[in-house]
């Protein structure tokens, strides 16, 4: 079962020509003892919203420190050339160009509400170089954020993606005696880099962190049958940690064939997960313990600001038991939040807190409503963490993350936002029904899942230094080499792919 990078579920992050060839021509080349001035000229641009100018202004930058031999400011003028390219890599539409897709997809569609769809606001967004762009699924989101549309579409289709897949298991009657960790299911996958040899520079060391599947409470017998070529294995697979990881360092003057290959190849069994918690029965919270600080503490995307704290405190009232609390919270996510398909490699390069964005605009995919939910579960005291790696549901598996938080006797206890909402895109679900599947979500999970990280924001080891990396999840491999004059990471995101097998 190859995991295909579906519509609702993580980004997959696309390579594009223009970070293959650079956005200048190799003609614009600055003077010589100029490339100081123009990286200036480029850090202007940039901080200034033009971001298509900054993109060239770092790639002339580049080649003049090139020239001039100043390998230390070629590479800072190509990490800023990557930052503005990931700006506005994901908003590839203008104005007439998204309005002509909006009019091909909806043509019986009333002007009038289309328009709304492409208003501040309604439409993700961001300008460069005084120009309106368009976010890449913005019609894609369309169907998310209109039931009526999603509905005709699975009705002509005579399926919904996840609901209709998983459904039979979810409403299997419950077997409390035999949980919270029950119907054992055992996979086998793996993950395969195949990189074209003419896209990779001569020489120098790529250096590769390969996801791996990693030990947890749900998550059990993990075995690691093959990492190759295993001769470029520096630090061995480590998968009892909080992420799996196997770091590798290739260099490239030995790579002579047509295509550089790695693969991985891993075993693991995971478990269906049906908690029964008596809510009157929850222990107390030892307030100093670490994991404690460390899952109620504000993160890089897991955030606690003023603003998130009084969103918690309005959502929860004046509830004080810690699994109520997370109950409202997730109703209140799931009933009043639409699933989104969102610019991660914008968020990311600009700073922005993936929860934060969700508090403030509202648009939010798997990823991000689940670090909404545990910003706002740790902004009442609840531990929190945001899990995941795959979801492997039959037919349509591919990237996903969900949610846990913690509660003193149970443990770690599920919560998966965005599948419960699959049960409002049904054309044929009775609300009963949508009901009994979204409220199986909350304290449940489905065996269909392989887990990379425990929470987001780990820290690669060994520390990759100053790079341009995206950092909030390890879905696909990074990929580090100093005399890549290309965004690597973006290359090797369209080069991996994984496969995953019952056994």
């Amino acid at each position: 079962m190859r995991a295909r990078h579906i519509p609702f579920l993580m980004i997959a992050l696309l390579i594009s020509a223009l970070l293959l060839s650079g956005c200048t021509s190799p003609e614009e080349i600055s003077p010589p003892g100029g490339a100081d001035r123009t990286l200036a000229d480029a850090d202007t641009a940039f901080d200034h919203a033009r971001y298509r100018s900054a993109a060239r202004l770092y790639g002339e930058a580049y080649r003049g420190f090139l020239a001039d031999g100043n390998a230390a400011g070629a590479r800072t003028a190509l990490n800023g050339r990557m930052r503005a390219e990931r700006m506005v890599l994901e908003f590839p539409f203008n104005l007439t160009a998204i309005q002509a897709a909006v009019n091909e997809t909806f043509p019986d569609i009333p002007a009038a509400r289309k328009a709304v769809w492409l208003s501040p606001g309604q439409s993700q967004q961001i300008v460069s170089d005084g120009e309106v762009l368009y976010y890449e699924n913005t019609i894609a989101n369309v169907y998310f954020h209109n039931p009526d549309l999603m509905h005709a579409r699975n009705a002509k289709e005579g399926h919904t993606g996840i609901y209709d897949d998983v459904k039979d298991l979810v409403f299997a009657p419950a077997m409390p005696e035999e949980g919270p960790y029950l119907n054992p299911v055992t996979w086998e996958g793996t993950g395969t880099l195949s990189l074209p040899r003419d896209l990779l520079p001569e020489n120098g060391t790529l250096r590769l962190w390969v996801p791996l599947p990693v030990e947890t409470a749900v998550q059990q017998n993990v075995t690691i049958l093959a990492v190759e070529p295993a001769v470029y294995v520096t630090v061995p697979p480590m998968t009892t940690g909080d992420i799996g990881i196997v770091y590798l360092e290739i260099p490239l003057e030995e790579i002579t064939t047509e295509n550089l290959t790695v693969s991985t190849r891993f075993r693991f069994t995971q478990h269906e997960q049906r908690f029964a918690i008596d809510p009157a029965s929850i222990g107390s919270y030892n307030t100093s313990d670490p994991d404690y600080l460390q899952f109620t503490g504000s993160g890089k995307n897991i955030v606690i600001t003023p603003d998130m704290q009084e969103k918690a405190r309005e959502i929860v009232g004046p509830e004080t038991n810690p699994y109520r609390q997370a109950e409202k919270i997730y109703w209140y996510i799931v009933g009043n939040l639409s699933y989104s398909l969102v610019p991660h490699l914008m968020l990311d390069t600009a700073g922005i807190p993936e929860s934060s964005y969700f508090l403030s605009t509202g648009f939010g995919d798997c990823g991000i409503q689940s670090m909404y939910f545990s910003a706002l579960c740790r902004s009442v005291g609840i531990p929190a963490r945001t899990t995941g790696g795959y979801q492997l549901i039959p037919g349509v598996a591919g990237p996903h993350f969900w949610a846990e938080f913690y509660l003193p006797d149970y443990g770690w206890i599920p919560v998966d936002v965005t599948v419960a909402e699959t049960a409002g895109w049904s054309f044929d679900a009775t609300d009963e029904e949508r009901h009994r599947f979204m409220a199986y979500y909350f304290g449940n999970l489905d065996p269909y899942r392989y887990v990379i990280q425990k929470d987001v924001d780990i820290p690669l080891d060994p520390d990759p230094g100053d790079v341009v990396l995206f950092s909030a999840v390890r879905q696909y491999p990074a990929a580090v080499c100093d005399t890549a004059a290309t965004d690597l990471e973006l290359l090797v995101t369209e080069h991996w792919t994984t496969d995953f097998q019952r056994v």
